[in-house]
């Protein structure tokens, strides 16, 4: 239902295939607010698309945004896991941006759910993750969320715009 994300989807999406008609669907995945490791954040993004597909949709994607650790520093990622009824399925990812420790220190001792939430509290925003996102602020709005959402998706698209690669073996 995330607007800057549903923004990233599409346009990766007009890359390749003619879109008609796009649908948001609302959905729980009982993982929390800020998924944490890399493990439950694709859990999140594959969740999303598998509770998203629908009777008469051709693809369904799930994206999912969270952290995970690099020696000592938490970065930021977007996974996209996308479904498709006639090509499979496949995963993709974002680039990555490190997150100050102390956010994330904010976040395991329970003062914030998520980083969103921070982060409106420090920069006076409301609802950044629904528009710009952090990584605006962080890049001086050189980079956007929807950018990230799009590039995760365009990622998970390679596999499935060339399945055969990777079903058959090409060059055996």
């Amino acid at each position: 239902m995330n607007p800057s994300k549903l923004r990233g989807v599409v346009s990766a999406f007009q890359s390749y295939f003619p879109v008609s008609d796009v649908r948001t669907v609302k959905v729980e995945t009982g993982l929390p607010p800020q998924p944490i490791g890399l493990d439950v954040i694709v859990r999140g993004a594959e969740l999303r698309a598998r509770l998203a597909m629908s009777g008469d949709c051709d693809f369904s994607t799930g994206v999912e945004a969270g952290f995970y650790r690099f020696g000592s520093t938490y970065f930021d990622v977007e996974a996209a896991y996308v479904i498709s009824r006639e090509l499979g399925e496949s995963l993709g990812f974002s680039p990555s941006f490190p997150v100050p420790t102390w956010f994330v220190d904010e976040i395991l001792s329970g003062r914030f759910r998520e980083l969103e939430e921070i982060v409106d509290n420090l920069y006076k925003t409301e609802n950044i993750g629904e528009k710009t996102g952090f990584i605006s602020l962080l890049t001086r709005h050189v980079v956007v969320r929807s950018e990230l959402s799009r590039l995760a998706t365009l990622m998970a698209l390679t596999k499935i715009l060339n399945r055969e690669l990777y079903e058959k073996g090409a060059l055996r």
